[in-house]
């Protein structure tokens, strides 16, 4: 035996005794179909690509390349592209497209004790929604802002000696700390409301509710521009930046290669990450979108087009991002040495440039802009992601309209992130941010690599690809499902628990002047111990149905045993379910009849 799926007729109980290959299919009646479908392939493409091509693509990266290396970071990037990006993009889509169903269905087909993958899903999906959106809203308030005759990150507001912001010599960094955040002294602190930001973060739902309040009906066509106008900002930004002053220099110190760094292992480590992350794997929402692809569909095409142009848009991205930094150092308002991520690359960096730029303006909404539709994609198809399998395939709400439904997970996780609106919302952010998006995800990302590799068996899943695309994955593909992948990610799972239990994570302090020669606002500290124990409080939370569902869902108490007893004899063979006591098939509904005709889905 080698992989056949074994889809017994009789009782459940028999599995394990009779034999089926993906060619044979389950018939159904047909049922009226509930879920929708993308317009065309493209609106499903644009999707998948607006999902992965996020703000990180634009901040994180770059800054990554000139911590490591220049354009030596390339090659471990691209390694990690073929040996984890791809190969994971490849079979979240193709899970997705043949089990019809979001990410709880889907895999709780494959068994009912994997359940738990789908559901952790689910609440990753939620807490990144919860905060995501709210960096969505500062871009908003950069946005609106950016119509002011002075911009207000240019100068300071109080100009007399004594004035912090004089102090600092550094206006965009005083305007974003004081200004945008209304920061607070500590993660504890939750005074100075910030009801702009409170403002711009309501409006923000209100457009991503308009993007998903049909689901991928609406989304759908929201791609045509939310996906895609990106990239003439992108484009537009990038002739701008590659004419400016001293451009040369930050676009060489961008690419310029120091190859010993690739003996450095941090840098293996980061360049798998930054992969993994940008892709947007381990949150459902690709197998979500994959599941409103019909059957028979090119699934490894897909997946290849969708990861080379994620990280061609960080490449090019980084081109962009450093022009202007070589600008800003050409203007003696920085250095390129300066190590900049996240918020502090975008919100003061790239705005101490532009404030040097003619008609900084125009600017400044073009760069906004950008952020904000990059930002909505990826927010919404995450959103879509954790609604596709609770109000669709599990369907929590029958009788309520899906719009309705849409508007009430709107107003929850709004008002869950008004507190990021208060002085100590970046603070909040940073720890969702550190322990939310990195081992959870982790650690449901290898879950599924076992759950196909090791349970329904690469053999079984080739076929189905086989059926779908009319050609199996290339070999190296299964090869990493089932070897390389998992070991990969378990090592930066590894890495990453060691490094925040050796030493705990630190953050920046909004403290303003402290005195009256004090040039820094800022200052960096540990993360203290509350916040510590909240961030495995969040980690817990998402993880922790995996082995509930696992206890809940087993028929019996040698089930457990069982599950992992045919987990130790894929060693051998690529087999599936061969023990009688692991009793749930996969439902593969490949055709619907329908007046005694086959069509297919």
């Amino acid at each position: 035996m080698t992989g056949h799926t074994k889809l017994p007729d009789e009782d459940p109980e028999e599995v394990g005794s009779k034999d089926l290959d993906v060619d044979e299919v389950e018939v159904q009646p047909k049922e009226k179909d509930e879920r929708g479908a993308w317009g065309n392939k493209v609106e499903y493409l644009l999707a998948c690509i607006g999902l992965a091509v996020g703000l990180g693509n634009v901040w994180r990266f770059p800054y990554l390349c000139q911590k490591h290396g220049g354009g030596a970071f390339l090659v471990p990037y691209f390694i990690c592209l073929i040996l984890e990006g791809i190969p994971m993009m490849y079979l979240e889509m193709a899970v997705g497209q043949f089990f019809r169903s979001g990410s709880i269905n889907c895999w709780s087909k494959i068994h009912p004790m994997l359940r738990g993958i789908g559901v952790g899903c689910v609440c990753i999906s939620l807490l990144l929604c919860l905060y995501y959106v709210v960096i969505i809203a500062r871009c908003f308030l950069y946005f609106f802002n950016s119509f002011r005759a002075v911009l207000p990150f240019t100068q300071c507001v109080d100009t007399s000696l004594t004035s912090c912001c004089v102090q600092s010599g550094d206006a965009a960094e005083y305007y974003w700390w004081n200004d945008v955040l209304n920061a607070s002294s500590g993660f504890d602190d939750v005074s100075n409301f910030n009801w702009k930001l409170l403002g711009c973060l309501a409006f923000a739902w209100v457009i991503v509710y308009i993007c998903v309040f049909k689901g991928v009906e609406s989304s759908g066509k929201a791609v045509y521009f939310t996906a895609t106008f990106p990239y003439v900002c992108l484009i537009i930004l990038f002739f701008r930046g590659v004419t400016l002053p001293g451009a040369g220099d930050g676009v060489l110190y961008y690419i310029k290669p120091s190859f010993e760094r690739l003996g450095d292992g941090q840098v293996w480590l980061d360049a798998a990450t930054q992969i993994f992350f940008s892709l947007s794997l381990g949150f459902g929402a690709l197998v979500a979108f994959a599941s409103y692809v019909p059957y028979k569909n090119s699934v490894g095409r897909d997946a290849m087009i969708v990861s080379i142009v994620n990280c061609g848009t960080s490449v090019f991205a980084g081109f962009v991002i450093y022009s202007i930094l070589g600008y800003r150092q050409h203007m003696g308002i920085g250095r390129l040495e300066e190590e900049a991520s996240g918020s502090g690359l975008a919100f003061v960096a790239i705005s101490q440039a532009v404030s040097e730029m003619s008609a900084p303006f125009i600017w400044s909404l073009l760069f906004f802009t950008m952020l904000i539709l990059l930002g909505l994609d990826s927010e919404f198809g995450t959103l879509e992601g954790a609604v596709t399998p609770l109000i669709i395939d599990m369907k929590l709400f029958p009788n309520v309209r899906k719009e309705l439904v849409s508007a009430g997970f709107a107003v929850v996780l709004f008002v869950l992130g008004i507190g990021f609106c208060s002085g100590g919302g970046e603070y909040m952010i940073v720890i969702f941010d550190t322990y939310g998006m990195n081992i959870p995800v982790l650690i449901l990302a290898l879950s599924e690599c076992l759950a196909i590799g090791w349970v329904f068996g690469t053999d079984n899943m080739s076929k189905a690809i086989t059926d779908m695309q009319g050609s199996p994955p290339p070999k190296y593909i299964t090869i990493c499902w089932k070897y390389i992948s998992p070991f990969l990610l378990i090592v930066i799972f590894l890495v990453t628990f060691i490094q925040n239990m050796i030493k705990a994570p630190s953050y920046n302090v909004y403290t303003g002047c402290v005195n009256a020669t004090s040039t820094d606002i800022v200052k960096e500290v540990p993360l203290p111990w509350s916040a510590q124990l909240l961030g495995w409080i969040i980690v817990v939370f998402a993880v922790i149905p995996i082995p509930i569902f696992m206890v809940l869902n087993r028929k019996s108490e040698a089930d457990l045993g069982a599950f992992f007893k045919s987990i130790i004899m894929s060693v051998k063979e690529d087999r599936y379910y061969d023990m009688e006591s692991l009793y749930q098939r996969p439902a593969k509904v490949l055709f619907n009849v329908e007046d005694g005709v086959k069509t297919e889905t």
